[in-house]
């Protein structure tokens, strides 16, 4: 599975902390590393410290309701707080990602090979060539990632573990 989110850093939450923020926290299979096989992978998704903001949180979070790992934090509470910077140093066992990118996203090969594979058999409607030009963005929606299409005017987001886990062979 591709993960590209950064892994949280105290440097990292320090600039992030500028302002107030909640952070919901949950399981993320994505961060599974070869290397730190036996830490769990958590992610922290961020949102800003107002009315609506708070609200998108207390969805993320019911959204979560079958996750052992979730939990909203507040970064004006003083536990929060102290929870979030003992995540940020990394504590052994675990893994802790944040909802950032690390640099600007783009595709690789064979992503691009699985997106026009999966365009050309599950939306045959869309007459989609490889030689024709696909524009694709990655989505983070409460701690999921989807991929925008766009072509030709036509527009849709799929999540990423259905284009990765697509099998044109399956198909037909």
């Amino acid at each position: 599975m591709y993960n590209p989110f950064t892994i949280l850093s105290p440097e990292l939450l320090g600039a992030m902390l500028r302002q107030p923020m909640y952070f919901v926290r949950q399981h993320y299979p994505r961060g599974k590393d070869a290397l730190s096989e036996d830490d769990l992978p958590l992610l922290l998704t961020h949102y800003a410290h107002h009315e609506i903001e708070k609200e998108r949180a207390e969805r993320h979070m019911r959204l979560l309701f079958k996750d052992p790992y979730r939990c909203l934090y507040d970064s004006t509470k003083p536990e929060d707080l102290e929870k979030l910077l003992i995540a940020a140093n990394q504590p052994a066992g675990y893994r802790i990602y944040i909802n950032l990118l690390p640099k600007e996203w783009k595709a690789n090969a064979m992503l691009k090979l699985k997106i026009g594979n999966f365009v050309r058999h599950r939306m045959p409607w869309w007459n989609y060539s490889p030689k024709d030009k696909l524009q694709v963005t990655l989505k983070e929606r409460y701690g999921e990632l989807f991929i925008a299409l766009l072509w030709r005017g036509q527009q849709t987001e799929v999540h990423l573990n259905d284009i990765e886990n697509f099998s044109a062979c399956a198909t037909t």
